[in-house]
């Protein structure tokens, strides 16, 4: 009885394999006969062999990270609590050095020299690194002040207690990754 009801099992899941596959065929003429009124609309609208476009550049030097309109988002690292990193305009994330750590949410001002965003850590506040806060900054509000091609920023940390201490750097946000190019100290 049991061998009986194992043949009936696999000729019905049989039965309902070829059902499915001959509804699919089915619903596929249906389909593409429909769709067929669009075909002539969406291959004018496709480009030719003859349309000419500009080449993409492929010097990674004329891809600036500002060259697309947008913003720069300094993040907080969830791991250190004295790290950041920043979030170029088209999606890439870098890790910041040593000169844009603190546990500090950085205040942004323009600097008048050089003329770009200024970034400040005041440690002599009380710090919280779980009040860290990613700050965003408009890619145009960034000059390019050694001609690089590049964006820059200053970041600049003042240390508090007993002795206060002051380190600034200038720093490039060149495609590939933020580079130092000079400590401003």
């Amino acid at each position: 009885m049991k061998k009986k009801k194992a043949g009936m099992g696999r000729i019905w899941l049989v039965m309902i394999c070829i059902l499915v596959l001959l509804a699919g065929v089915y619903f596929r003429k249906q389909i593409t006969s429909k769709l067929a009124a669009y075909v002539p609309k969406a291959s004018s609208v496709l480009p030719t062999m003859s349309d000419k476009h500009p080449p993409l550049p492929t010097n990674p030097k004329h891809q600036t990270a500002s060259s697309s309109n947008g913003k720069f988002i300094f993040l907080p690292d969830e791991k250190n609590r004295y790290a950041w990193s920043v979030k170029y305009p088209d999606g890439r994330v870098f890790k910041l050095g040593e000169e844009f750590s603190s546990d500090c949410s950085p205040t942004v001002k323009l600097g008048k020299r050089p003329e770009t965003a200024r970034f400040e850590f005041n440690e002599q506040r009380s710090c919280n690194s779980n009040g860290r806060k990613p700050i965003q900054v408009d890619a145009d509000s960034l000059k390019d002040v050694n001609a690089d091609g590049s964006p820059e920023l200053v970041t600049a940390i003042l240390t508090g207690g007993n002795v206060y201490g002051h380190t600034a750097s200038l720093i490039s946000l060149t495609p590939k990754g933020p580079k130092v190019i000079r400590h401003l100290d």
